[in-house]
């Protein structure tokens, strides 16, 4: 099998050079003779091909590839994945008494994954064009980033590696989104115009509190829209925060400190109050089973807030936002009635992944449970709250089971057992923060934001790791197949 394999590689990968040369490109050939000398190094190094596509992720979304294979533009973000997968793929046939390592999501998400595929071919009657197509293997391939890293991650320095990628490139995706915010709009505007060389939009660059320069710049860094950074910086504040606070961090302090702090600062320019709502949602469930402490700081800070009036204007749009006043809101209570007409009509399997073939329907909606129901339907969507609920049901005991166990302080186990619980405990708030996050915004389920499903499932795969390393359960023991 391991020789078949190989051969059945060897011939793909030939088919897919002489496709692309054949497609006429003058710079498929050279672009070719580099990936000769840079592939096999790439596909045998996983931990780099994971860091590539976690930088990609927090820095350039949406770069494409200045080649373009037969009708599509490769972007950045699918290469990694696909080198991430392949370097898994030969790592398994190299190391075959590793096997492969299951997680209780497995299944379900499997599952869930099937059935939005199905909805998917499904709804290619409806919309087959080479976008939607390419689009939605974008998301599979984001999706099953979870597979790979609960796999490849299997030492406590892997995983210290990952965490210190997602917070340190975090940080630097928050400082980036700072910086562009305070210059003048014009600048900015002109720094990320060229970006499109990569393939970034080149209208609405700059973006506004309600589309009104008076009201306000929301920041947006390099992730083109102000709600996605904001889902972005959800996960990275949380996990950056929980990392602070545990026994031995895995960075200085002080430097999680400072990272925390422009995380923090990010979050609010980008005016996103779910993003907010969600780091709340995370901080309370580090508080509740963690860091107790929290509770007393949290407190104080509303007070001060309260009586000092501080954040007035946000607070405001708040309020607005939950009395559903602002234009924000009442576009999305226009989506909600839109998606729930569009369930109603297509309640099993949605209208898939593209456009709905009824000129009085339209897609898209700002929730991703509602685009869930939308696109693949209510089995999926089933589908989707079982795998979270699965999620929970595994990290809440671990959470309470870690904390009992936890090593003295002082001894030399407590540094590893920081690492693993903060793991455990910074995925699962980062996932409970993120589906808060998802009640009103749709990116982490969305085709053509395919980095946020990506980060999304990298918090859950992180979570699971640290459970397995930490617990040793049975059902997350290696199995050969």
């Amino acid at each position: 099998m391991r020789q078949i394999t190989l051969v059945l590689l060897a011939l793909g990968l030939g088919a897919a050079g002489g496709l692309a040369i054949v497609a006429g490109n003058p710079v498929v050939p050279f672009a070719a003779l580099i990936a000769l000398v840079a592939l096999p190094w790439l596909v045998t190094r996983p931990m780099f091909d994971m860091a590539l596509v976690i930088a990609t992720v927090m820095l350039l979304p949406f770069a494409a590839l200045p080649v373009r294979l037969a009708v599509l533009t490769p972007t950045l973000l699918e290469t990694g994945l696909v080198l991430l997968y392949v370097a898994w793929l030969l790592r398994a046939l190299v190391n075959t008494s590793e096997g492969l390592v299951r997680t209780p999501l497995d299944v379900p998400l499997l599952l869930f994954l099937g059935s939005t595929f199905f909805a998917f071919v499904l709804g290619l009657a409806r919309n087959a064009s080479t976008d939607v197509i390419h689009n939605y293997i974008k998301l599979l391939l984001a999706i099953g980033i979870f597979f790979a890293i609960t796999n490849l991650i299997r030492t406590t320095a892997a995983l210290a590696l990952v965490l210190r990628s997602v917070i340190l490139l975090g940080g630097l995706s928050a400082a980036l989104g700072v910086i562009l915010w305070r210059l003048p709009d014009t600048l900015t505007t002109s720094l990320l115009s060229r970006l499109s060389v990569i393939g970034y939009p080149t209208d609405r660059i700059v973006r506004y509190v309600e589309d009104n320069p008076a009201l306000g710049e929301r920041a947006v860094g390099t992730q083109v829209d102000p709600n996605s950074f904001g889902g972005l910086l959800v996960v990275i504040v949380i996990l950056t925060g929980v990392a602070f606070l545990a026994r031995r961090p895995l960075l200085p302090r002080w430097l999680l400190g400072s990272l925390l702090l422009i995380d923090i600062v990010a979050l609010v320019l980008t005016n996103s109050r779910s993003a907010l709502g969600g780091v709340l949602a995370g901080g309370v469930l580090v508080a509740t089973l963690r860091y107790r402490r929290l509770w007393g700081w949290g407190v104080l800070g509303a007070a001060v807030i309260f009586v000092f009036g501080l954040g007035s204007g946000y607070l405001a749009r708040l309020a607005a936002g939950l009395r559903f006043e602002d234009p924000a809101s009442l576009m999305r209570l226009a989506e909600y009635r839109n998606a729930l007409d569009i369930i109603g009509r297509y309640p099993a399997f949605g209208v898939g992944f593209g456009t709905a073939g009824e000129l009085d329907l339209t897609t898209g909606v700002s929730s991703v449970y509602l685009t869930i129901a939308e696109r693949a339907g209510l089995f999926s969507l089933a589908l989707f709250l079982i795998v979270i609920a699965v999620f929970f049901a595994n990290t809440i005991p671990a959470l309470v089971a870690s904390i009992r166990h936890a090593p003295p302080r002082g001894t030399a186990e407590e540094a590893e057992w920081s690492l693993l619980d903060t793991a455990l405990l910074g995925g699962t708030a980062a996932l409970l923060g993120a589906l808060l996050v998802a009640l009103v915004d749709h990116y982490y389920f969305n085709i053509e934001f395919p980095h946020m499903a990506a980060l999304f499932w990298l918090a859950a795969a992180l979570a699971l790791v640290g459970r397995r390393l930490l617990m040793g359960s049975r059902d997350t023991e290696p199995v050969n197949r």
